[in-house]
């Protein structure tokens, strides 16, 4: 369990399960993406993009979001009404969707732990680029999807 301040805790389940929830239900919703939770597998990281975003307050967690190529286009076209976007607006929407959805997630955790958090502002990778180590905390939960298109990992450190 984790504890927070104040007391409130959440098990690493709960965390998977909430974060789990927001993935699944927002990308449907808004990227027309059906993702279908699988025992993490292979993502190429000269093929894929890694976003990441910190949570702060009462929930303190970094996020990191691994998007394949594919997957990633994917969304922006969606999100863009179907047409291409510059890479400008792609920018813009990739953020936007890790916005969305982490903060689906934390609103949830809020409402748990009885306390609020914030996102920051979403940060993304050159393609192939990694995060660093020194941002990790020491639990984390790992969730992976597959797509007819590609997949995405995504690991909570909190």
């Amino acid at each position: 369990m984790s504890e927070f301040k104040g007391g409130s805790s959440l098990t690493d389940m709960e965390v998977d399960e909430i974060f789990d929830c927001a993935f699944v239900s927002v990308s449907k919703k808004i990227a027309s993406l059906n993702l279908k939770r699988e025992t993490d597998g292979d993502l190429r990281r000269d093929n894929s993009y890694t976003g990441s975003v910190f949570t702060k307050g009462k929930f303190n967690s970094l996020v990191v979001c691994e998007i394949s190529s594919d997957v990633y286009e994917h969304i922006i076209y969606v999100m863009n009404g179907g047409t291409p976007a510059s890479d400008d607006e792609k920018l813009l929407y990739i953020n936007e969707y890790i916005n969305i959805v982490c903060g689906c997630a934390l609103s949830n955790i809020s409402n748990k732990i009885g306390g609020a958090s914030r996102l920051t502002v979403p940060v993304f990778l050159d393609k192939g680029e990694t995060i660093g180590e020194e941002d990790r905390k020491s639990k984390n939960v790992v969730l992976y999807y597959e797509t007819d298109i590609g997949v995405i990992r995504v690991s909570v450190y909190y």
